[in-house]
């Protein structure tokens, strides 16, 4: 779901400036330019492109890109490989690490060149233009919009968890989540540790026992009796059971029986 995770689009001259030009013609419909806008929002592009094969030709840039792709392909064959020993993913997992703080370093210069052209070409809009389409924001990724659901999914169970409104829907929701979190890097013999995770666990962690207690607060009504749910929903329940006792009938005491007087007994 990572768009372009490797950075294989940014290290492809073709595909980076690919990408360039896409940028600069969305923020050119954006915001509307005229021609000449669009003129100079090209000479930029050029200019940036030209900047581009400078960094592609430099010697030094070449040989860290071939180190860079010969490492990739040395990770990535043990990652999809199944039959990988444990020591081997192990192995590519912290290389892994490495190579990403690589790519990084070596795709800075290009970042800041296509963040400087970007720049340059929203110059160009004038004050009118900005006022009536706002800024020109990229588009939404699926990454972006999974971000911005589990922003708010958290926000969400959380406050509904601590002010105890529906409670068992928030638990739930929580232990989805936990499980989801457990299951993306379990820690499972042969698999490697996850590097935020604050100790060694094996099988069970802190995840797995936060997921486990949101699972036993569904089945257990404590919203009911402390929070929101006790407040907004109980009273109904106080209310049927109201209504119940007065609508049920009174049970009447029969009265005991009298003894008939029959005269008195003379004794002889």
């Amino acid at each position: 779901m990572v768009p372009d995770v490797n950075s294989l689009a940014v290290l492809d001259p073709a595909r980076l400036k690919a990408g360039w030009a896409a940028d600069v013609e969305r923020i050119a419909n954006h915001f509307g330019f005229d021609r000449d806008q669009r003129d100079r929002a090209r000479a930029a592009l050029r200019a940036s492109e030209g900047d581009a094969d400078l960094w592609f030709q430099d010697s030094e840039n070449a040989e860290k890109r071939l180190k860079y792709y010969h490492d990739l392909r040395a990770v990535q064959a043990i990652e999809r490989n199944p039959s990988a020993l444990s020591y081997e993913r192990e192995w590519a997992a912290a290389r892994r690490r490495d190579l990403d703080a690589d790519r990084r370093e070596l795709i800075d210069d290009l970042l800041a060149r296509g963040a400087a052209l970007r720049e340059a070409v929203t110059k160009l809009a004038t004050d009118p233009q900005r006022d009536a389409s706002g800024p020109a924001v990229p588009p939404m990724t699926t990454l972006d919009w999974i971000n911005l659901a589990t922003t708010y999914g958290l926000i969400a169970m959380g406050l509904g968890l601590m002010a105890g409104f529906l409670t068992p829907l928030a638990t739930l929701a929580g232990a989805v989540f936990l499980g989801q979190v457990y299951l993306s890097m379990p820690p499972w013999p042969g698999i490697p540790a996850n590097p935020a995770a604050e100790g060694h666990y094996l099988y069970v962690s802190k995840n797995l026992i936060e997921m486990i207690a949101c699972l036993a607060l569904v089945f257990i009504p404590t919203g009911r009796w402390v929070g929101l749910d006790a407040l907004l929903f109980n009273w109904r329940d106080r209310r049927r059971a109201r209504d119940d006792s007065r609508r049920e009938p009174l049970r009447t005491i029969e009265p005991r029986p009298q003894l008939k007087d029959t005269g008195s007994i003379r004794l002889s």
